[in-house]
């Protein structure tokens, strides 16, 4: 599982260092997930953050009756992180697994517990999401921009 995390968030893997990430390791479990699965719906209770390891997936957002291709996520990238950092508990978009994956489940409790007690940790995992989290709008807008215009 270790080699697998530093290939697919080498960045974080760094910044955490040999015995953070192990630390950090052990607070997750890992999970495999069958094509077709959907692993968040839009406004739904969400009680974990995934790590991606392997395999791809779908992100899209209903609004009304319309339905928008937020764009996909792969190795390296997390989700359920806008639910758990707000503190809402609720999906902000549909995730459905186009693939099979691999993945890193970190319950909020744990994520809660890394944050609280290990500010090493804390860092870094809070750099590496403010990080996705820009990205993310900046993706997001695009998307929606160009569906806006069809």
């Amino acid at each position: 599982m270790r080699i697998s995390f530093q290939t697919a968030f080498p960045d974080l893997a760094a910044q955490l260092g040999p015995v953070n990430t192990q630390t950090f390791l052990d607070a997750c479990k890992p999970v495999e997930l069958a094509p077709g699965r959907m692993l968040f719906r839009d406004r739904m209770p969400v009680e974990s953050l995934f790590l991606i390891l392997t395999g791809e997936l779908s992100i899209t957002l209903v609004e009304g009756e319309r339905n928008f291709v937020l764009g996909n996520a792969g190795p390296g990238q997390w989700l359920g992180e806008v639910s758990v950092l707000s503190g809402s508990m609720l999906g902000s978009a549909t995730v459905t697994t186009l693939s099979a994956c691999r993945a890193l489940k970190l319950h909020y409790q744990d994520f809660d517990r890394l944050i609280r007690d290990n500010d090493h940790i804390a860092n870094a995992l809070l750099s590496n999401l403010i990080d996705l989290l820009a990205m993310r709008l900046r993706i997001s807008a695009a998307a929606i921009g160009k569906q806006g215009d069809r």
